[in-house]
């Protein structure tokens, strides 16, 4: 179903935006040489049953890991008392924050002097597509980064779950290489609330088989990590530029933020809902004079900045290029591709869909 709500934005007109409820229902690298056991060398002749084999081989920690859930954590806690999702204590997290807290010990021995890679990759939703997710980041570390061979981060856009063959598998797929310092990192999207409504013991998810894999798949650490997840990571362009005098120093002027669907323009971080962050795709110009002309535009085409925004959820227009947005989910699930985005040269990279995992439907 939509929702529209009007909102105040500009002087000589006003705002509504449309979301659609599709689901109601400092500095380490990731290094190619880290992820050999998981990550194969992407050769873009490589049929669909051999880059499957190659890309299941399980993150090291994971094949032992329990997907047994007590409901007795802090967000079963919160559930239980307020009768909804916990909201998370940052809700707009910041890169920089991020690889300080996960930074590791190699990078630390380094010191601040080491020549850095300041290349961020940023990945669409991936729905549980953990074989296309695996040979996109590898993709992108032989093909697009071949003197490094790392990224300052991997961000992806949410929407890790749902619809897909291996929603449990990419939760603890990234959460594992985040908590182990490979800094890769997620904002959250409306199919992750969901999940984590579901796995929290929401009535009206129990009732829909689509989500007896929580249940299953999923344990007490994985319930808390997604609990814990932001809104929006901020990156500032800083992070993205090489260090002064270097042959490969590259300009970024803007600030970047991730988002799962986008953001409301004129309204300030802290003052964006958490359904808009996670459901918006269209913004409705509604003239002063009650007889002009309603017109629709993507949320891609109406952000007028200054900051870049970075975003999934609309799979239906694909990729979208703006001046002061982009926009990721190019439909891996629906047998499209998985795409990511390298900054700061904003390269686009992406990989084929292995299969159609998922029919496309009104609500998507």
């Amino acid at each position: 179903w939509r929702q529209g709500l009007i909102l105040n934005c500009l002087s000589y007109c006003s705002y509504a935006f449309i979301i659609s409820n599709g689901a109601s229902d400092s500095s380490l690298s990731l290094s190619a040489s880290s992820y050999d056991s998981n990550f194969p060398v992407v050769d873009d002749n490589l049929n669909a049953s051999d880059a499957l084999k190659m890309a299941e081989i399980a993150t090291p920690s994971q094949k032992n890991q329990s997907s047994t859930m007590t409901y007795a954590t802090k967000a079963d806690e919160y559930y239980q008392k307020h009768n909804k999702i916990p909201y998370p204590q940052i809700p707009h997290d910041n890169l920089d924050r991020l690889l300080q807290l996960h930074q590791h010990h190699d990078q630390q021995e380094e010191g601040n002097d080491a020549e850095f890679c300041n290349k961020v990759l940023i990945i669409g939703d991936v729905h549980g597509c953990l074989t296309e997710l695996k040979l996109l980041i590898e993709k992108a570390i032989h093909q697009h980064n071949e003197e490094f061979q790392n990224f300052r981060a991997i961000v992806l856009v949410g929407d890790l779950v749902n619809k897909g063959p291996q929603s449990a598998e990419v939760v603890k797929f990234v959460r594992w290489q985040q908590q182990n310092n490979r800094n890769v990192f997620t904002v959250r999207g409306n199919h992750d609330d969901r999940v984590l409504a579901a796995a929290l013991g929401d009535e009206e998810c129990a009732r829909k088989s689509k989500y007896d894999w929580v249940k299953e798949g999923l344990s007490d650490e994985d319930v808390e990590w997604l609990a814990d997840l932001p809104y929006t990571i901020s990156i500032p362009s800083r992070l993205l530029q090489q260090s002064q005098g270097s042959e490969h120093e590259t300009k970024q002027d803007q600030d970047v933020i991730v988002v799962h669907a986008g953001l409301l323009p004129n309204v300030s971080l802290n003052d964006q809902d958490a359904k808009t962050m996670t459901t918006i795709r269209d913004l409705i110009s509604i003239s002063d004079n009650s007889d002009g002309p309603e017109t629709r535009e993507s949320i891609a085409k109406a952000w007028k900045g200054p900051e870049l925004v970075v975003f999934g959820h609309d799979a239906k227009r694909g990729l979208q290029r703006e001046e002061y947005a982009i926009g990721l989910d190019t439909g891996c699930v629906y047998g499209k591709q998985l795409t990511g985005i390298i900054l700061p040269e904003r390269t686009v990279v992406s990989v084929d869909a292995l299969e159609v995992y998922s029919p496309i439907n009104e609500k998507d």
